[in-house]
C-alpha cells in the first residue's frame, strides 16, 4: 500500500508545505544590505513602496483617479524591470540588463513628468502637448517592453497589431477599414485619458487586484497554503482515488488565495501528481487532473484569477453579486472533475490510501481553524457592502494578528515586509497584463473596432443565437491562447460581448461566457499551457494530457451555453427556477461524468456511455422536455446497474 511519502523521504501531507517564495527582504534580513547589489535594492524599494501605497489607499481611500493609476503603473513597471535582474537565476545576459535599464529609465521619466504635470495633463485631453507626446510614447514603449519580458510575445503582438490598426487603419480592407487616428489623438487616448493604459483594467488592478493578492500573500506566509492542502487530504485522502480528489479539493481551496491556475499547479501539483502516479493513475491522467483542477481555480469565487473585479467594474455590478453569479457554475465544474476522478479510481480499482500520516478533518481544523476567519470576514464585509479594498486590507491585518496564535507563524516587521514584497511580485504580471490590455481597449474604444467585430459576427451568424455563441466561443479560445486570464477577458469581452448582448443575451451571462472560453485555451491544444506544465511535472505526453484535461473539464465547454439559455444557473431568477436549474444541471454533470468515464455503479457498456452522455446533455439543457428525457435515461441506467452484478466493481459503493 502506498506510503504517501515523497521520494526524498519527506511526508508531503503532514510536513510543512512551502507555498511562498523566497524574497529579497528575507535575504536582506539574513545577510544584511551588503552584497545585495543595486538591482535587488531597487526592486525591494519599488515593491515595498507599491505595497505600502496600496495598503494606505485600501484603508484611507484613493487619490485622484488618474494620479492613483499612474502611481500604480509606474511602481509596477519599475519593480518589473528591476526584478528582471534582481530575481533572475544565474548570470544576467547583456540583453536583459539593457532592456531592464532602458525600461526603468523610461518608466522613471514617465513618473517624474506625471508627478510634475498631472493636473495639466488631464486638462489637455484631446490636445496633448509635445511633452505629453514624448512621455506618452515612453509609457507605451515601457509597457510593451514589460509585456514581452513578463508575458511573452502573444499578447505583445496583439497590442502591436491594435496600435498599427489605430494609426494605419486606412490600409485594412473591407469592414475593417478605419481612416486612422492622428498621433495626437492616439497619445491622448492612451495617456491623457482614463480610457487607455490608465483605463478600467489598471483601475481594477490598482484598487482591487493588488489588495487581494497581498491578502493571499499574508495567508500564504502564515501557513494557510499548508493548512488548505492538509484539509484537502483530510477530506478526500481516504476515499477512492484520494490523492487525485485531494488535488481537486486543494485547487478549489487554493483559489481563495490566488485564483491562478499556474500558482495552483505549482503549489499542489508537485505534491499530488507524484502521489496520484504512486497509487496507480497513469501519468497523463494525473497531470490532466491537476491541469483541469488548476484551471478551475480561475473560475472559482471569490478571486476568479482577479477577473471577478474586472467583470464587476465593466458591468457596474457589486462584487458580492459577481461571486454569487459565478458560484454554481464553478461548483458544477469541480463536481465533474471530482466524479471523473472517482469513476477512474473505481474502474482501475485504486483503493483508498491507508496512511497513518493522513490527518483527520478534526486534526487539520484544530491546527489551523483560524485561517478560515479572514476569509469569512472578507466575504462578510463584501456582502455587507464594504469596498473590496477595505475588506482585503482588514483581512490582511486580521491575518497578522492571528499569526501570533502560534509561535512558528508569528509575523513581525520582517515577515510583514516579506509578505508585502511577495504580494507585489505576484501582482506585477497581472498589472502588466492589465496595462497592455488597456492599450488594446483604448484602440477598440477609439476606433469603434468592437462594434465592427460584433457586426461581422452577426453578419455571418444571421439570426441564429447558437451560431453567434459558437463563433464567439471559437474567437475567445483563439484570442486567449498564451494570455493571462485578465488580459484574455478584457480583450475578448471588448470585441465579442456587444454581439451577444445585441442578440438578447443578458449582460452577466455574456461576460461569463467569453471569460470561460477565454481561459479554456489553458487546457486546449495547441497552446494548452496549464496542461503542458502539469505534463512536465508528471513526465507525461503533453498532447495526451491536454486531451484528457479537456475531457475532465467538459463542464467548462458546456455550462456557458447552458447559462446563456438558462440564466438561473448563475442565480439569476426566482428561487424555484434556480433550484430546478442547478438540480437538473447537477444530474447532468453526474451523467456526463459517468458516460465519459465508462463507470456508474459498475462498468458501462458502449451503448450505455452514449446514452449517459446524451442524457447528461439533455439534463443540462434549458428545455423541460429534454430534462425529463435525460432524467429518465439516468434513472433507468442507474436501476439497471443496481439490479445486476457489477462486473469489475471493487470496494464499497460510497465515495
Amino acid at each position: 500500500m502506498p506510503s504517501g511519502t515523497s521520494e526524498k523521504g519527506e511526508n508531503p501531507i503532514t510536513g510543512q508545505i512551502q507555498i511562498g517564495q523566497n524574497t529579497v527582504i528575507e535575504s536582506i534580513r539574513a545577510s544584511g544590505l551588503a552584497g545585495q547589489g543595486p538591482w535587488r535594492l531597487l526592486f525591494v524599494a519599488f515593491a515595498v513602496a507599491l505595497g505600502v501605497f496600496s495598503l494606505y489607499t485600501g484603508f484611507f481611500g484613493l487619490r485622484e483617479p488618474w494620479a492613483n493609476r499612474m502611481i500604480h503603473v509606474v511602481l509596477v513597471l519599475s519593480a518589473a524591470f528591476a526584478g528582471e535582474v534582481a530575481l533572475g537565476k544565474g548570470r544576467t545576459s547583456l540583453l536583459t540588463l539593457l532592456v531592464a535599464a532602458a525600461g526603468l529609465v523610461l518608466t522613471l521619466a514617465v513618473g517624474l513628468y506625471s508627478l510634475a504635470e498631472y493636473e495639466s495633463i488631464i486638462l489637455r485631453v484631446g490636445d496633448p502637448s509635445q511633452g505629453d507626446k514624448i512621455i506618452g510614447t515612453a509609457l507605451i514603449v515601457a509597457v510593451l517592453l514589460a509585456s514581452v519580458r513578463r508575458l511573452g510575445w502573444p499578447i505583445t503582438l496583439v497590442a502591436l497589431l491594435f496600435i498599427a490598426y489605430a494609426l494605419f487603419g486606412y490600409l485594412f480592407p473591407g469592414e475593417l477599414y478605419f481612416r486612422g487616428m492622428s498621433y495626437s489623438m492616439f497619445i491622448s487616448s492612451l495617456f491623457n485619458q482614463t480610457t487607455g493604459i490608465l483605463g478600467v483594467p489598471i483601475q481594477v488592478a490598482a484598487q482591487y487586484v493588488i489588495m487581494f493578492i497581498i491578502f493571499g500573500a499574508f495567508l500564504t506566509r502564515s501557513g494557510a497554503g499548508d493548512f488548505f492542502i492538509k484539509i484537502a487530504f483530510a477530506l478526500s485522502g481516504r476515499m477512492w482515488g484520494g490523492p487525485a480528489k485531494a488535488a481537486v479539493v486543494a485547487s478549489a481551496l487554493m483559489a481563495t488565495i490566488n485564483g491562478s491556475g499556474v500558482a495552483n499547479a505549482v503549489a499542489t501539483g508537485s505534491i499530488t501528481i507524484p502521489l496520484m502516479k504512486r497509487v496507480g493513475y497513469a501519468p497523463h491522467f494525473a497531470a490532466a487532473v491537476e491541469a483541469a483542477a488548476s484551471n478551475g481555480g480561475m473560475i472559482m469565487p471569490p478571486i476568479m484569477a482577479s477577473v471577478a473585479f474586472l467583470i464587476a467594474e465593466f458591468t457596474r455590478t457589486p462584487y458580492a453579486k459577481i461571486m454569487l453569479h459565478g458560484l454554481f457554475p464553478a461548483l458544477l465544474y469541480f463536481l465533474a472533475v471530482f466524479l471523473m476522478v472517482h469513476f477512474e479510481a473505481k474502474k482501475k480499482n485504486l483503493a483508498p490510501l491507508e496512511n497513518k500520516n493522513l490527518p483527520t478533518v478534526g486534526e487539520a481544523l484544530k491546527e489551523g481553524w483560524y485561517y478560515l476567519l479572514p476569509i469569512f470576514l472578507l466575504v462578510f464585509m463584501l456582502f455587507r457592502g464594504y469596498s473590496p479594498m477595505l475588506a482585503a486590507s482588514v483581512g490582511s491585518l486580521l491575518m497578522v494578528i492571528l499569526s501570533y496564535l502560534k509561535k512558528e507563524t508569528r509575523m513581525g516587521p520582517w515577515e510583514i515586509l516579506a509578505a508585502v514584497e511577495e504580494g507585489v511580485t505576484n501582482t506585477i504580471t497581472v498589472s502588466t497584463a492589465c496595462a497592455v490590455a488597456g492599450i488594446v481597449v483604448g484602440v477598440i474604444t477609439g476606433t469603434g473596432l468592437g462594434i465592427k467585430f460584433s457586426s461581422m459576427i452577426l453578419a455571418v451568424a444571421g439570426d441564429s443565437l447558437f451560431l453567434v455563441l459558437v463563433l464567439t466561443m471559437v474567437s475567445s479560445i483563439v484570442l486567449g491562447m498564451g494570455m493571462t486570464a485578465a488580459a484574455v477577458y478584457v480583450i475578448v469581452s471588448a470585441l465579442t460581448v456587444p454581439a451577444l448582448i445585441e442578440m438578447g443575451v443578458l449582460e452577466m451571462p455574456a461576460h461569463f461566457f467569453v471569460y470561460y472560453y477565454g481561459i479554456a485555451s489553458a487546457i486546449t491544444p495547441p497552446v494548452a499551457l496549464a496542461a503542458y506544465g502539469a505534463a512536465g511535472i508528471a513526465g507525461a505526453d503533453q498532447n495526451q494530457t491536454a486531451v484528457t484535461a479537456c475531457k475532465l473539464a467538459i463542464v467548462t465547454f458546456l455550462i456557458p451555453f447552458a447559462f446563456v439559455y438558462h440564466p438561473a444557473l448563475m442565480a439569476i431568477g426566482s428561487v424555484p427556477e434556480i433550484i430546478l436549474a442547478v438540480g437538473t444541471a447537477t444530474a447532468g454533470v453526474i451523467a456526463l461524468a459517468a458516460g465519459l468515464s465508462g463507470w456508474l455503479l459498475g462498468r458501462v457498456t458502449p451503448a450505455g456511455k452514449v446514452l449517459l452522455v446524451a442524457g447528461g446533455l439533455a439534463l443540462i439543457s434549458h428545455l423541460t422536455w429534454a430534462n425529463i428525457a435525460g432524467a429518465a435515461v439516468l434513472v433507468g441506467l442507474f436501476l439497471v446497474q443496481v439490479r445486476r452484478p457489477r462486473a469489475g466493481a471493487a470496494g464499497p459503493r460510497t465515495l
